[in-house]
């Protein structure tokens, strides 16, 4: 899932979730949707209520745990190489994108969510998240080719 780039702030957010996990179950309306999408928009809502408080920029990354698992033991050094500058491309370009579309992308291409799902976690209609989904993926992919043009240009 999305974190913000500070432990302490990311475990503050997690202990909100439980909290309201723990004290406001009775809001949670299975009817509407899974529970991990109910405490995933609480935990988007805590995260945005940090950033308001802090005047902060936000500072969305990827977990890194899994970083490992990039690799493929076949692979050579080229290969490992290209993918791991395909990443780096790849996340410079997240970074680049709005949060709103940034938000998108990570629930329903990153988390898997479905459109149902991500609109409920933002709270906006599913139409909504069709059209960030398509306007991130069309900047990212334009980014990415700027990306690949300039890393073209350094190889020569």
């Amino acid at each position: 899932m999305w974190s913000c780039r500070d432990t302490a702030v990311a475990e503050e957010i997690t202990q909100e979730v439980f909290l309201a996990l723990l004290t406001q179950i009775d809001r949670f309306d299975a009817g509407r949707g899974a529970l991990s999408t109910w405490l995933c928009g609480i935990a988007r809502r805590q995260l945005w209520k940090h950033l308001e408080r802090n005047d902060a920029a936000a500072a969305f990354d990827f977990d890194e745990e899994n970083a490992a698992e990039l690799r493929c033991l076949s692979d050579g050094p080229a290969e490992i190489l290209l993918r791991s500058e395909a990443v780096a491309a790849v996340r410079a370009g997240m970074d680049e994108l709005p949060p709103a579309l940034r938000e998108v992308v990570i629930l329903c291409a990153l988390e898997e969510m479905s459109y149902e799902e991500a609109a409920r976690v933002l709270a906006v209609p599913v139409g909504t998240v069709r059209s960030r989904l398509h306007r991130a993926k069309a900047r990212l992919a334009g980014l990415l080719r700027g990306e690949m043009a300039n890393s073209e240009k350094k190889r020569r």
